[in-house]
């Protein structure tokens, strides 16, 4: 163990701790400010079924809470972050994963002819958020001791969508429900804040995989029959 006996270089090394604190709690405190853009995607791989039915996928109704997308820290949700509308970039994402890993024969938003399925949903949760935490807040003074590795910063989130299924004539063949949910602590040496998108987006993944578990199971249900051949 090294001992530093000189008083004055005890003093120029705690001095120059404390500066580098001082440094890296105005660079956490300013995350706020830091600008992060979002959109919503879901990657997953191929399907190892595909429904052979053809499916019209209706716009997500968002029913998210006002507090999901309230401002503080940095937020997936909140205006001048999230790219588009929730609702729209919600709904493209989940075609576009339908379509690329053909979980149905044929997934689009209209059909010129009357679909096999009719397909609704609702955002019910999501959001993403990051900042400083309490203990933060509290050691802010003594910033000092960041420099031990306490979490002072913290993300999390949650994301959940119901979708259903109907025939065209409004019977209901199935509802399904996928929720992810995360939360991390960070010290001062890791800097998390660009993260949030990416983490945001595996907790949509994560939920939409939970609901192309349910509707695979239900694959018999969902499966038009076949049209009768006439008899000769």
């Amino acid at each position: 163990m090294i001992q530093i006996k000189s008083a004055a270089l005890r003093k120029q090394l705690i001095s120059l701790s404390m500066s580098t604190a001082a440094v890296l709690a105005a660079g956490l405190l300013s995350t706020g400010c830091a600008s992060i853009s979002y959109k919503p995607s879901v990657s997953l791989p191929e399907s190892p079924r595909t429904i052979k039915a053809t499916a019209q996928l209706e716009p997500l109704t968002d029913q998210v809470p006002p507090d999901d997308k309230a401002q503080g820290g940095l937020s997936v949700c909140e205006p001048g972050t999230l790219q588009g509308d929730l609702s729209s970039d919600v709904t493209e994402a989940i075609l576009t994963d339908f379509n690329n890993n053909q979980v149905f024969e044929t997934v689009k938003k209209r059909f010129d002819t009357t679909p096999d399925l009719i397909i609704k949903g609702t955002i019910d949760r999501f959001y993403g958020k990051f900042n400083i935490t309490a203990l933060g807040w509290c050691t802010l003074p003594i910033d000092i001791v960041w420099l031990f590795g306490i979490p002072i910063t913290a993300d999390h989130g949650d994301v959940e969508l119901t979708l259903s299924i109907q025939r065209p004539d409004g019977t209901v063949l199935g509802t399904y429900h996928g929720e992810s949910k995360f939360a991390r602590g960070y010290n001062m040496y890791q800097n998390a804040g660009l993260a949030l998108p990416t983490r945001a987006n595996k907790a949509f993944s994560e939920a939409v995989a939970q609901i192309r578990e349910q509707i695979l199971n239900d694959e018999s249900k969902l499966t038009p029959a076949p049209a009768a051949v006439p008899i000769k």
